[in-house]
């Protein structure tokens, strides 16, 4: 089966490109900070490479380029052997007029070269551009655990401590209230709620993928009412046989001494006759077995005064 996080990603690579020159940069920006790597050479020549493992993120991309800078842009499949047969598909833009501009633009290097590992401020002024960016963050780097466990998870991975906490800082904008953590040398800036993951995909157009994440989350929901249901039926069947045997055993120590239940006055002898017959019956089925039927309290009194007689024994 597919895996969430692929139907999630493959949508948003799907969807149609925002209206809004500054929306389009700012999801190419996200995309380029996390896969994307910057070559400088002699003569101050720069060239720009993308590399990902994912087709669609590749063509996506390429979308964004062309919709944004339009620059040319070349494609190079790789087949690595190593990870059954996948494709790795490769990016690369290089030294053309505009590269440069569109390269600070993006903010991932200044004006005089020097590199910037944080979020370019003007790319992300609006909400509509900060979501642009999360969902170029999530579909470069994103995944979200299987809905159908216990724990709901969404996670953003990056190298780049400045980057992530840029992350935090746009998804708190938002109104998602996203954490950080640190794995070897990885900052993952994630999401644990149930709410705040529907949030992330309703706001980043994984519209399908809400509904798929709400069904699941209802048949999960279900499922624990069936099972705590189930497990207070079970502890009451289990608290109901208790009493019923320890009510038998009362009622055959009495009907061991002399006498027997004759000592009991006739409501309570019947009564007890009852549950001796039908030991598993329910307070209820008992009641039935009267001649004439008593109601479900009339036997739990008398079974207590039943219970009471026995105490009193000696030994």
């Amino acid at each position: 089966m597919e895996k969430f996080s692929q139907v999630v990603r493959a949508e948003l690579v799907r969807s149609e490109l925002v209206l809004g020159r500054h929306c389009i940069k700012a999801e190419l920006a996200a995309i380029i900070h996390m896969l994307g790597s910057l070559h400088l050479t002699g003569q101050r020549r720069l060239s720009l490479s993308i590399s990902t493992g994912v087709a669609g993120v590749a063509r996506r991309t390429v979308k964004l380029i062309k919709a944004s800078y339009g620059l040319d842009t070349e494609v190079q499949v790789e087949r690595n052997e190593k990870f059954g047969k996948q494709h790795r598909y490769n990016l690369i833009i290089p030294d053309q007029t505009g590269l440069a501009e569109m390269i600070v633009d993006l903010g991932m290097m200044t004006r005089e070269h020097s590199l910037e590992g944080g979020i370019n401020s003007d790319l992300v002024k609006d909400n509509c551009c900060r979501v642009a960016f999360l969902r170029g963050a999530f579909i470069a780097g994103g995944s979200i655990t299987d809905p159908n466990k216990k724990t709901y998870h969404l996670e953003m991975v990056t190298q780049s401590e400045d980057f992530a906490n840029g992350l935090i800082y746009l998804m708190n904008l938002l109104g998602l209230k996203a954490k950080i953590s640190l794995r070897k040398e990885h900052y993952l800036v994630y999401l644990k709620e149930i709410e705040a993951l529907i949030k992330f995909l309703s706001l980043t157009g994984a519209y399908s993928a809400v509904l798929q994440l709400e069904e699941i989350r209802l048949v999960k929901g279900l499922r624990s009412e069936v099972n705590r249901r189930l497990n207070w039926e079970t502890a009451n069947l289990e608290k109901t046989l208790s009493a019923a045997m320890e009510q038998v055993q009362v009622i055959e120590k009495l009907q061991s001494e002399s006498g027997g239940l004759s000592m009991l006055p006739d409501k309570l002898r019947e009564t007890a006759f009852v549950r001796l017959e039908y030991p598993e019956a329910s307070l209820k089925e008992l009641g039935e077995y009267h001649l004439p039927p008593i109601s479900k309290s009339a036997v739990n009194h008398r079974l207590r005064l039943i219970c009471e007689y026995g105490k009193n024994l000696p030994g």
